[in-house]
């Protein structure tokens, strides 16, 4: 039976090389660099008015308050898929610079398309976002859905089959939830999912074309 290497093994490898030592770093700064200006950002966008328009999926039912089951799946499946990813430092730099330009993309959309909430919404109060940012309720960052993205993107990252497994069905959990509790209109979540695919394939080919895999 082949022995697991472990992780100080794995990462000592990994950091032999100064320039995944670089990556690694500017990768994670990159991130946090743009958590901190989307929760900035979003803050703004509060201040806009945008405009709203009829979902014919919203209209077919009330709304109902899953937040309590939105965040148990989000923030359970951050940990985990963050556990895993600590034995692949490579996949972990791919999560944060795939991460950054999905932010990236998700600001530019949000600036370029200003929605108003659905008449109907149950507030989706994101603890850490709220506490990052500031006591503002926030009701306009909707297009496009960011805890449906970001759950798309864990699901992408990891390749565990049981881990994978479960980050889908708590994609659709969490997608699915946001529309039922009417914090996004359908299309929000729709392109969620081609925002994270697209923001994960392109950070892989670039990472691939300068043999970083």
């Amino acid at each position: 039976m082949k022995e697991r290497t472990s992780l100080s093994e794995i990462w000592s490898e990994f950091l032999r090389k100064k320039t995944n030592f670089i990556l690694l770093l500017f990768s994670f700064f990159a991130m946090v660099l743009m958590l901190h200006f989307t929760a900035r950002f979003i803050v703004s966008v509060e201040q806009r008015n945008g405009f709203s328009f009829n979902d014919p999926i919203l209209s077919l039912f009330e709304p109902l308050d899953l937040t309590w089951l939105i965040f148990s799946f989000l923030y359970f499946s951050v940990l985990l898929s963050f556990v895993l990813l600590l034995r692949n430092p490579k996949e972990l730099v791919l999560a944060f610079l795939s991460y950054s330009f999905l932010l990236f993309l998700r600001i530019s959309c949000m600036y370029f398309l200003p929605l108003n909430p659905p008449n109907d919404i149950i507030l989706l109060k994101d603890p850490i976002i709220e506490y990052f940012g500031t006591d503002v309720t926030l009701t306009k960052d909707l297009f496009f859905s960011g805890h449906t993205s970001l759950m798309f993107l864990l699901f992408l990252l990891i390749h565990n089959k049981p881990a994978k497994f479960f980050l889908f069905f708590a994609t659709l959990v969490v997608g699915l939830g946001v529309i039922f509790q009417k914090a996004h209109y359908t299309i929000d979540v729709v392109i969620a999912i081609l925002a994270s695919f697209c923001s994960y394939e392109w950070t892989k080919r670039i990472l691939k074309y300068f043999k970083f895999f």
